[in-house]
């Protein structure tokens, strides 16, 4: 698969890869992801991958097939207004998986909120997966307790579709997945 080639002007997908550390590159924009996050980041991260981990193996069970996967950071998704490493993704579709990454909208993404990347993950990196036609894009903020669900809708636009309480069950993938948040 080719690289997605950039819309704006800055930082190129050839400069990117020439430095060293975890970057991002949005629309020609890099960000340093350095520090590493935090220990409750972390924790977050890893209950929400072992959740959803744990219903697409279920779901394959029932189903017999399935192609679906979640990963997590530090994992390139190349898009077109560049690179970006989701918290986790989700991605079904073998042709989207290479080597080097994912190639192109996952079928879900989560960002878990930092206070040093929640203003990039609200907005920037909201209309990057917005514009690649990501069609899930799950917020989770542990310090308030809740995640917030957007859905691409037929204008191909975010629409808020479900605000998740700690505890509360996360409709996922279309409805067919469902996780305890927090």
């Amino acid at each position: 698969m080719s690289l997605p080639q950039l819309r704006h002007t800055g930082y190129s997908l050839e400069d990117w890869k020439t430095w060293e550390g975890r970057w991002e590159l949005i629309d020609g924009i890099a960000y340093d992801m350095t520090p590493a996050p935090s220990f409750e980041h972390q924790r977050t991260s890893t209950k929400l991958l072992l959740a959803i981990g744990n219903a697409l193996e279920e779901a394959k069970r029932k189903a017999g097939s399935g192609e679906c996967e979640v990963l997590a950071a530090p994992l390139d998704v190349f898009l077109p207004s560049g690179v970006v490493q989701p918290d986790l993704v989700v991605v079904g579709d073998p042709a989207k998986k290479s080597l080097r990454g994912v190639e192109g909208a996952p079928d879900l993404v989560v960002e878990i909120l930092s206070p040093s990347t929640a203003s990039k993950d609200m907005t920037r990196k909201r209309w990057a997966y917005e514009d690649a036609g990501v069609p899930e894009y799950l917020i989770v903020d542990p310090e308030d307790q809740v995640g917030v669900l957007l859905c691409l809708d037929s204008a191909k636009r975010y629409q808020e579709v479900a605000r998740i309480e700690w505890g509360a069950l996360a409709v996922l993938l279309g409805g067919n997945l469902s996780i305890p948040l927090g």
